[in-house]
């Protein structure tokens, strides 16, 4: 299981390593822009572009993680870590736009056919770029995984694809220094191709959060794992997940014995909340609804207790015969079961009783909407909580 972090505790970690990266990319964009103007490579500039970008991004995270770490309040019940998947979804758009431009400067030098022969001491700079921006990513990938933010996930994979680009920048340059000047503008191409490609891919997964896309296949296999081995549930259906930042909610529909009383179906669904908090990663909270039958498909509409007491009373009233001291209705999907609850009277006999059950059944029979059955139970001792009549 993740470690588990206070929400303030996470917004410092996430929010250190984004400064930190903010930080390297400002040294980096200039050291790239200066190293490829005046030592004349453009694929040096591309990827000075490229840590443009990150700079962008890390400013946009910066902004995000300030609200995201907030903890929840009246307008924003769920928390504030959309703002996260709204920070990636900036970042890859801004990723995907800087790449288009930067493969299209590339295309439109190979095709004129003008190269630029880079200076020797570029190399240098590619060759910091690389190490600078791989323990960039080390770094960050950790804390992302520690705090589950999605946000800085992603930032720690730009990391890695500018460590990636600045090696195939110092082959470029390499290449180019030995005769193959063309090698800088292909390089400088492939660079903005990957730049596109990891900006689309970023987007288009924030736009899947925003629109409320579900956990896997085997994160919801593992939910239902542990909801069925809870003491008390026989099956679930409409199971629901959505993710928001680093987190995830759950929604779920449970069956339960028919008959069970509120209060014990209630501590079923506390029972399975609190575990699957406790074993499942990244699920920050589950609502749980409690059905005695499979409901995925809809039921009838049964009428309600006012309505049912105020037939029952009626109808016994009318036959003479006693009010129920309790009454307990069990709604199932296509009717209703009424359990009328009575004093055992001392002095009838087993006979008098069946007798009496059979005036009951036969007084309320075809006169409930739904009825289904009526079950007479008595109480030899004891008190039972009395149901007003509803006259």
């Amino acid at each position: 299981m993740a470690e588990s972090i206070s929400r303030t505790e996470r917004g410092k970690q996430n929010m250190r390593v984004t400064v930190m990266g903010a930080g390297t990319n400002v040294v980096l964009f200039f050291v790239k822009l200066a190293g490829g103007i005046f030592g004349h490579s453009s694929a040096l500039v591309a990827d000075a572009i490229h840590s443009l970008s990150d700079l962008l991004s890390d400013l946009g995270l910066v902004f995000a993680m300030r609200f995201s770490s907030q903890p929840p309040d009246q307008e924003h019940p769920y928390g504030h870590e959309r703002f996260e998947t709204l920070a990636a979804l900036a970042t890859g758009t801004l990723l995907a736009v800087n790449g288009a431009g930067i493969g299209y400067e590339a295309v439109q030098r190979l095709i004129i056919g003008h190269y630029d022969m880079p200076d020797f001491w570029t190399l240098y700079i590619a060759a910091f770029a690389i190490v600078a921006k791989e323990t960039l990513y080390q770094i960050t990938i950790r804390v992302a995984r520690r705090t589950r933010s999605a946000a800085l996930r992603v930032n720690a994979w730009d990391h890695r694809t500018d460590a990636i680009s600045s090696v195939i920048v110092f082959i470029g340059i390499g290449g180019s220094l030995l005769g193959a000047p063309y090698l800088d503008s292909v390089v400088a191409l492939i660079v903005a191709l990957m730049v596109l490609r990891i900006g689309l891919v970023t987007g288009w997964e924030a736009v899947q959060e925003l629109a409320d896309r579900g956990l896997g296949d085997e994160a919801l296999a593992h939910i239902r794992e542990v909801i069925l081995g809870c003491e008390g549930v026989r099956d679930l259906h409409l199971l629901k997940t959505r993710k928001i930042g680093h987190q995830a909610l759950a929604e779920v529909h449970l069956q339960v014995a028919s008959t069970l009383s509120v209060s014990e179906g209630h501590q079923i669904a506390e029972r399975v909340r609190i575990t699957l908090l406790r074993q499942v990663d990244d699920l920050a909270d589950a609502t749980i609804h409690i059905d005695s039958e499979n409901d995925e498909d809809g039921g009838v509409v049964l009428p309600p207790r006012s309505e049912i007491e105020k037939v029952v009373c009626e109808r016994l009233l009318a036959r003479n015969l006693p009010l129920a001291e309790q009454m307990t209705l069990h709604y199932l999907k296509d009717g209703v079961v009424i359990c009328m609850r009575y004093h055992l009277p001392p002095a009838e006999t087993f006979a008098s009783l069946q007798d009496m059950e059979a005036q009951l059944q036969d007084a309320l029979k075809g006169r409930v909407p739904g009825l289904q059955q009526v079950d007479v139970v008595w109480q030899l001792t004891g008190q039972l909580p009395k149901t007003p009549p509803a006259l």
